[in-house]
């Protein structure tokens, strides 16, 4: 199941449609010898996991999806305070779960936050976009 929503350090925020990017790289070195790339590989696991995607901010009505469904309720204000405490949170993980309902093991740090007030939002219904970028954080082995 796909759900229409993010859970981000206990809070929920809707996830605006096509937006959701999860990209995990790998770490490779390449090297060209006589017309031939070469590529080797170093696995390392699943290597470095980013998320990406752009939340949407806004009252919702008590009949929409993610009221209903993700219980937001709070304003679009409190909403963007919410994430901007999150991010500044400095070498702090926070806990993670995506929109397929995969949460993070160890959690997520939030590596970016850019917060965009759309053409279309008014001082009667206000709209915030909020693009965030979260990389997920790994087990420390001491």
């Amino acid at each position: 199941m796909i759900y229409p929503y993010i859970t981000l350090n206990g809070h929920n925020y809707a996830v605006q449609q096509g937006s959701y990017l999860r990209e995990w790289q790998r770490s490779f070195t390449s090297t060209l010898a006589a017309n031939i790339v070469r590529l080797n590989f170093v696995d390392r696991g699943p290597g470095v996991q980013t998320y990406s995607m752009k939340l949407v901010l806004a009252n919702w009505g008590p009949n929409s999806v993610p009221y209903k469904v993700a219980g937001i309720t709070s304003t679009p204000e409190a909403q963007e305070a919410t994430l901007e405490n999150t991010y500044s949170l400095i070498a702090t993980p926070v806990p993670f779960v995506d929109p397929l309902g995969n949460a993070s093991a160890f959690g997520v740090y939030m590596t970016d936050l850019q917060i965009t007030i759309p053409d279309w939002s008014t001082p009667e219904q206000t709209f915030i976009l909020a693009s965030i970028q979260l990389t997920n954080a790994t087990q420390v082995v001491a």
